[in-house]
């Protein structure tokens, strides 16, 4: 794309905008990708909005804003509309077109100098199909699904090598939060991204979080909703169950401790994935989830013979395999190839009108605790990615206005989660090898080693074993 033929300093002056010092950081940013977090009021609009009104006096260029509905992209048009045909008085310029309908889907400039910027809406995906753009806004990032940006936006970049700004406040952890960790890292020089929380704007928030409305604010909402749309951060999920876990407490470089009782905990599937965690347990009863193996669209019998084919450190083995109760028949297959142990599966007795399933959440989140010495009870080792994204992910059933809400969690890639309560409640609930431990480590020596440092004569680099 050629530069801009108008200094943006210039432009801005004349549209009566000063940006405040974060918004200056996005102006000045030359990424081709920029991701901005920001919390509400932030005035994220009003920076993108002003930045394409810039862009617009680029010849022979065109332009998107990409809402989920065409209502959702309208904020965005309305700055550079206003900006174009109010601030600057252009309307009467020769071959200058507008149109701004938003019941019809009709938001559109036309420059003099066959320079295009067009409003879609990514629920009418044919119309992101078939062309070649030089940039785009995506309103709202956060709120699009992944497959707005792969399938559609990215490629109709691809041949005028166009940009994109995505703007957005966060929702939870999707796929927003995946562009702009690429922001954070210094190996994609493309994307840059910031993390703006609503006091960032110095202009409204001369006081930064302390601005009394604010204070206000944060006194009456929850402290997830505070989080993610005031703050900005992508760690706020309102109804999230295991809201103890944190990257970085639990997530660790762990390495397998033969003298450890070891186990394998199952969540079965086809479609959805099926799950074999490997867990080290050492004599405190700490909890080490050190591999993972969630595949999906595979029979249970090819299942069992990947897992039984695989490589394992020295002097593995397995002293206990848990699962889901509700699919025998998996069991009973899975048991039959994998040496060791068979599978169980046992469902939890209400307790004291205590449900199972909150027995089996109510364990984990102890064991993910902090405890007195510092240190919670449960880790996991960082190669276990998808397992690390559930267990930040999982959420319970939302609650209905007027309504008692259903006890639960959301049934959504739920699956490490799920392995992770089936193996913890038959160990720490209904007390698997409670009654004979001394057993269990009668075959080897008792020896608390520690599993990030553990590196006696035993040889831990066999292939596809993660040191």
């Amino acid at each position: 794309m050629t530069e801009l033929n108008i200094s943006k300093e210039t432009l801005f002056k004349e549209l009566g905008y000063k940006p405040h010092p974060a918004q200056q950081l996005y102006h000045d940013s030359k990424a081709k990708y920029k991701i901005a977090c920001c919390g509400r009021r932030f005035g994220k609009s009003f920076m993108v909005g002003h930045h394409m009104t810039a862009r617009m006096f680029v010849p022979d260029s065109m332009y998107w804003i990409v809402g989920e509905t065409y209502s959702s992209g309208e904020k965005e048009f309305r700055v550079v509309f206003e900006d174009i045909f109010r601030k600057l008085g252009m309307g009467s310029y020769k071959g200058i077109r507008k149109s701004y309908n938003i019941d019809q889907g009709n938001m559109r400039i036309q420059m003099p100098w066959n320079t295009i910027l067009e409003v879609k809406s990514a629920d009418k995906q044919d119309s992101l199909i078939g062309e070649g753009l030089d940039h785009c806004i995506i309103a709202e990032a956060a709120i699009h699904k992944r497959d707005t940006w792969e399938m559609f936006i990215e490629p109709a970049l691809l041949d005028k090598r166009g940009s994109a700004d995505m703007i957005s406040t966060p929702r939870g952890h999707n796929w927003y939060e995946d562009m702009w960790l690429l922001g954070q890292d210094p190996a994609f020089d493309e994307f840059e991204s910031w993390r703006f929380p609503t006091w960032a704007n110095t202009a409204k928030f001369p006081l930064g979080d302390k601005q009394p409305e604010l204070v206000a604010i944060k006194a009456r909402v929850s402290k997830y909703h505070w989080l993610q749309e005031y703050c900005a951060e992508f760690t706020a999920l309102e109804g999230r169950i295991y809201d103890e876990f944190d990257r970085e407490i639990h997530v660790k470089d762990l390495v397998y401790n033969p003298f450890w009782r070891s186990y394998q905990w199952f969540d079965f599937g086809f479609a959805d994935p099926f799950v074999c965690l490997d867990v080290m347990v050492d004599p405190s009863d700490n909890v080490y989830v050190w591999r993972e193996y969630q595949i999906r669209r595979k029979t249970n019998q090819e299942h069992g013979l990947a897992l039984a084919g695989r490589e394992n450190p020295p002097h593995f083995h397995v002293d206990g395999r848990f699962a889901d109760p509700s699919d025998p028949d998996a069991m009973r297959t899975l048991s039959f190839i994998l040496p060791g142990p068979s599978i169980i599966g046992r469902k939890l007795p209400v307790d004291r009108g205590i449900s199972g399933w909150h027995q089996g959440i109510e364990i984990v989140k102890q064991w993910m605790k902090i405890q007195p010495d510092g240190k919670p009870k449960f880790f996991i080792d960082r190669s276990c990615t998808n397992t690390i994204r559930q267990l930040e992910h999982l959420q319970t059933v939302p609650e209905k206005e007027g309504k008692n809400t259903r006890e639960g969690q959301k049934d959504y890639d739920d699956h490490g989660p799920d392995a992770i309560r089936y193996g913890m409640s038959e160990l720490f609930i209904l007390g698997y090898h409670r009654d004979n431990l001394s057993a269990v480590y009668g075959r080897r020596p008792m020896q608390a080693q520690n599993p990030f440092e553990y590196h006696s004569q035993l040889r831990l680099d066999s292939p596809g074993f993660r040191r």
